[in-house]
């Protein structure tokens, strides 16, 4: 980049880190089933308010807690979707590690590969504020929290989140994955829920086929 004199100037770089600096990376891992603007608005929260440098997106294969509700869109499509939706912002990225795998996607697998992949980076393992009560739960957690650290996705405001333990991000969303295919199933808008490129592939795809045939 020059200036009016023909001199370079220096680009600007978002959030300089200093030389040594240990990456500080999000894991948000979810179905997306489909991703929706709720989703990036807390991703762009957590990358502000936890200091991060970039935010890992990691659809599901299918939730330990959800077997017997699989994703409606393919994993294909919601890999499609996700990567249509964060293309804008370089920080954000799309994994799709855990739909190579067969069984249900257990953290601590991902952890571990993420782990093995990127030595020397500190990953942020970013949970909804509803996961909290299930965490003695989830596959091998004594060993997930020695591995990584968690964070805590706050979207409901709810004042018992700040004693959790956990750093906490606070974000008010009032928007789901099911109350979109809800919406989808009533013949109900969904376009101004969902980036437009995730719209089109919702609108033309069918990913959803027992409720898309409405005019969303």
């Amino acid at each position: 980049m020059k200036n009016e004199k023909g001199t370079d100037v220096p680009i600007p770089v978002r959030n300089p880190r200093p030389p040594g600096h240990v990456q500080r990376v999000g894991i948000f891992g979810g179905t997306f089933d489909p991703i929706h603007h709720g989703h990036l608005l807390l991703a762009e929260a957590a990358l502000e308010q936890l200091d991060l440098d970039r935010i890992l997106f990691i659809p599901a294969a299918l939730s330990p807690f959800k077997q017997d509700r699989p994703p409606g869109a393919s994993p294909e499509q919601r890999v499609r979707m996700l990567r249509l939706a964060t293309a804008a912002e370089p920080r954000f990225e799309v994994d799709d590690r855990e739909l190579h795998r067969e069984g249900p996607s257990f953290t601590l697998d991902t952890v571990r590969s993420l782990l093995w992949d990127h030595p020397g980076v500190r990953f942020l393992l970013l949970i909804g504020a509803d996961n909290l009560g299930e965490l003695d739960r989830w596959h091998g957690i004594d060993e997930l929290r020695n591995l990584v650290d968690f964070a805590v996705l706050d979207r409901d405001g709810d004042p018992a989140v700040a004693s959790c333990g956990f750093p906490v991000v606070e974000r008010r969303i009032d928007l789901s994955s099911t109350e979109i295919r809800e919406r989808l199933g009533q013949g109900l808008s969904v376009r101004f829920m969902v980036p437009a490129a995730v719209y089109e592939v919702i609108m033309t795809e069918h990913p959803y086929p027992d409720l898309s045939h409405g005019h969303a």
